[in-house]
């Protein structure tokens, strides 16, 4: 359970008040020695602290302040400290840096001096056990990183640039160290580090070394900025020359801790962060400032201060506290004889100015304060600054101060909104403006279409993918800036350039590849892909297509079996079937015609005509074309073992239909993204044969880029409630499972006489010639009819004349009989009348 901080009332006060008066008894004067480093810009307002406080408790028991300065030179500080213990101190507190007061507690290891330090260290805890008789009275640095962490963590930062200013024992690097393990704790990582050399040691203008430092930041990096550590010198010359080189512009973030934020009261200051802080964050040691106990302090304190608009700040309060602390030892040992300084220190426990006193060890720790640890967050605003939230150390974060010191309080995942450098409301991305890659040229503009204006500055880009990148954007929980830079080359050339970090990312219809990932990361795939074969579907307009389901040879095999089966069928049905009565040419017909109907009708339909004419494999040594990319060259030759010389590069959508008419190709491959787009404008061309499955689309980014796992974030959102697939719809009208097959295109492109009028004119031609032969057998016949009608009476009666004739005749050769020789009248050669007359059908008793 945290301990609560509790709001002192004047009760509480009065009742500091009488235990001072308590220690009274005591008459023997405490010597306290005070080293001061007098380049820390916060050692004035320790000192006037430490000041009041020994007035407040001198009441009691007499406290004597001698103030010493010492510097970073660890052999003059470790004299100055011997020379406080010579004048008689009992204790010493330490206003300086970390390495001094190490040189400290070498001394009051050597002479049994408590000391107090002042100084804000990261040291480990085994190095610290070492050191008897020291207590670490500062604020704990690794409370601070924690709670930037978690703000950075809060908005999805993945990436920060860290300034700090070291002092000449780099202990610094110490808290940079904690702070990057705070942000791989929740997911981010530092991008680079600025560091500066104390400002009071720097020979040339600081200004100048600002300068430099921050103008060569690459400008691929992060747009965060953490300073971890400055004093007010780089603080003005750090933020007047950001926003000279356009870095507290929209999309840049500026957090700071509390060396700067505690800048902020001073109203000397407004001008200056009114005009180059607008939109930072900081963070401030937390401790109740409504108090009776804190406000009759800050009467005080701003007495002794020259700018007296300063509030006590956290390190003048902890300072005030040391003194408290030293107080109730003395009390302690007062009361009890048995115990010394050192022992009474270690027994405080107390409600003190900033919080919580609890100087009890833990393990083999060094003596510190425990308890409460939170910090405000604020944001400058105008001339001034507004609260925005609070952090608790392993809780997160609260709304105001009343949930803060509210036991089982709700916490909440952000701080309330933010105004951000440059006036944004959004959160920023914290990338700065993005350069973005984009194919300058592609065979299929669907996706990505690039033009110009007449100035020649690049228009913004359209097409599907990047309608998808907008969309990512509006779902990301931060603003992003960017700009869109064109790119003359292969897809494998646009990846390569964001690994050479010229670009940022890339943008576009770019296939995710093995190959490609190595040195780049691929968002996840936002449209999936595969490699498909093709082909144009075969006219069916030839007036022979109904012989196109046979070969020559096959329709000579027909011939002959015709001929066979039609000599068998009459052998077999001569006799018997009435249909086969007649003449032999009446015989023949009737075989031909059964036979041939039975052959025909129960093989050769209209559908395999269709199927066989429609999909016609593509011949062994055909030139395939594809879309131009590279691999998918690669994987043509090296996969499905298609010869080098017979793969052709095809760069525009268009020119495949011209090269399938041109018959420069027999099939193409494509992706499956692109036939969608291809078979919506081309409806005479088909897909056949198996989909080689691809990884898909993606976007490309730098190597383990944080952007690309929130891109893949939305990606996946966006897909799984159906976002992308109505931009599908919005975009590609026609999916694959329209592509034409044999039977779908036979119901939607009806057959027309153009195919079949051979087969009419063949068959129609059989049958007027066969009508014609039937009808001139009848007009025979019926003529045969007519004659016996006409000419039957004129046939009788010459049958009589003749029939007369004869008989007549035979009677005269009774009387005149005719020699052998030929018979003549008067002597000339006999005349023979041989008159045709139309034959008639006269019954055997006729003739």
């Amino acid at each position: 359970m945290r301990p609560m901080p509790v709001k002192i009332s004047s009760v509480s006060f009065d009742f500091l008040i009488v235990s001072s008066i308590l220690l009274a008894f005591s008459a023997k004067a405490v010597k306290i020695g005070v080293m001061v480093n007098p380049y820390l810009p916060t050692r004035r307002e320790q000192e006037v602290a430490i000041r009041i406080a020994a007035q407040h408790f001198n009441s009691s028991s007499p406290l004597v302040l001698r103030f010493n300065k010492t510097n970073d030179d660890p052999v003059e500080a470790s004299t100055t400290a011997k020379d406080m213990v010579g004048w008689g101190a009992e204790v010493i507190i330490g206003i300086g840096t970390w390495p001094e007061v190490v040189t400290l507690a070498g001394v009051g290891i050597a002479s049994g001096v408590p000391i107090l330090s002042l100084a804000e260290t990261t040291t480990t805890s085994n190095l610290l056990s070492t050191m008897p008789f020291l207590v670490q009275m500062s604020y704990p640095t690794s409370d601070e990183v924690l709670c930037l962490a978690n703000i950075i963590s809060s908005y999805n930062w993945r990436k920060v640039i860290v300034i700090y200013e070291d002092d000449i024992y780099g202990s610094i690097s110490s808290i940079a160290t904690l702070f990057s393990d705070a942000l791989q704790a929740n997911g981010s990582k530092i991008d680079h580090h600025i560091a500066f050399p104390p400002m009071h040691t720097v020979p040339t203008s600081a200004a100048e070394l600002i300068k430099e430092k921050l103008h060569n930041i690459p400008p691929q990096l992060s747009k965060v900025f953490v300073i971890l550590r400055s004093s007010p010198q780089l603080a003005n010359h750090l933020f007047m020359e950001a926003k000279e080189q356009d870095l507290m512009t929209a999309d840049h973030v500026w957090i700071v801790s509390d060396d700067i934020t505690d800048l902020l009261d001073s109203k000397f200051n407004q001008s200056f962060i009114s005009s180059y802080m607008q939109g930072v964050i900081g963070i401030r040691t937390y401790f109740n400032q409504t108090t009776t106990f804190y406000q009759n302090f800050s009467i005080d304190f701003k007495k002794y201060i020259s700018n007296n608009n300063i509030e006590p700040r956290r390190l003048a309060v902890r300072a005030y506290d040391a003194i408290h602390v030293i107080a109730n030892a003395v009390a302690a040992r007062d009361r009890n004889k048995n115990i010394t300084l050192w022992e009474g220190i270690l027994t405080s426990n107390f409600l003190g100015l900033s919080g919580f006193i609890n100087l009890s060890t833990i393990g083999n720790n060094l003596p510190q304060v425990w308890g409460f640890s939170a910090f405000r967050v604020l944001n400058v605003v105008g001339k001034s600054y507004k609260e925005i939230g609070y952090w608790s150390r392993g809780y997160g974060f609260y709304e105001d101060e009343e949930e803060l010191s509210r036991f089982g309080s709700t916490v909440v995942p952000m701080l309330r909104p933010v105004l951000w450098p440059g006036h944004m409301e959004k959160i920023p991305g914290g990338w700065g403006r993005l350069k973005i890659g984009v194919p300058n040229h592609t065979t299929f503009e669907k996706f990505v279409k690039v033009e110009y204006d007449d100035s020649g500055k690049v228009k913004e880009p359209q097409g599907f993918c990047i309608e998808v990148f907008k969309e990512i954007l509006k779902n990301l929980n931060y603003d992003l800036l960017y700009e869109w830079a064109p790119f003359n080359g292969s897809y494998d050339d646009l990846v390569n350039q964001v690994s050479l970090k010229n670009f940022d990312a890339a943008v576009g219809d770019i296939t995710i590849l093995a190959k490609r990932a190595v040195n780049v990361t691929f968002t996840e795939p936002f449209l999936s892909s595969g490699l498909s074969m093709l082909v144009p579907i075969r006219t069916n307009h030839t007036p022979w297509m109904f012989t196109k389901p046979f070969t020559k040879e096959v329709w000579f095999l027909f011939l002959a079996t015709l001929i066979y089966t039609c000599v068998v069928v009459w052998y077999l049905e001569h006799k018997n079937n009435p249909q086969f009565n007649g003449n032999w040419r009446q015989q023949l017909g009737a075989a031909l015609w059964l036979t041939f109907s039975t052959l025909f009708y129960a093989h050769a339909n209209l559908s395999s005509i269709l199927t066989i004419e429609k999909i016609e494999p593509v011949p062994a040594g055909s030139k395939i074309g594809y879309d131009g990319d590279y691999f998918v060259f690669k994987y043509l030759q090296n996969v499905l073992n298609y010869k080098a010389q017979n793969i052709i590069r095809i760069k525009k959508s268009e020119a495949y239909d011209d090269a399938f008419r041109s018959g420069n190709i027999s099939a193409a491959y494509l992706e499956t993204p692109y036939l969608r787009v291809f078979l919506y404008n081309y409806t005479k061309y088909t897909v056949i044969g198996e989909t080689h499955v691809l990884g898909g689309f993606g976007f490309v980014f730098p190597k383990d880029s944080p952007l690309a796992d929130d891109f893949s974030e939305v990606i996946l959102k966006l897909t799984e409630d159906g976002t992308f697939k109505k931009l599908e719809k919005d975009e590609f009208s026609f999916t694959l499972s329209n592509t034409p097959s044999p039977d779908n295109q036979r119901r939607k492109d009806s057959l027309s006489t153009e195919s079949f009028w051979a087969l009419f004119v063949f068959t129609g031609s059989i049958s007027t010639i066969m009508l014609i032969l039937f009808k001139g057998h009848l007009i025979l016949q019926n003529g045969r009819r007519l004659s016996n009608v006409l000419f039957g009476p004129m046939r009788q009666s010459f049958n009589m004349v003749w029939t007369m004739t004869k008989k007549r005749r035979k009677e005269e050769e009774k009387v005149f009989p005719v020699s052998s020789q030929e018979g003549t009248i008067h002597g000339q050669n006999e005349i023979t009348i041989d008159i045709n007359l139309p034959p008639t059908q006269v019954d055997d008793d006729n003739n």
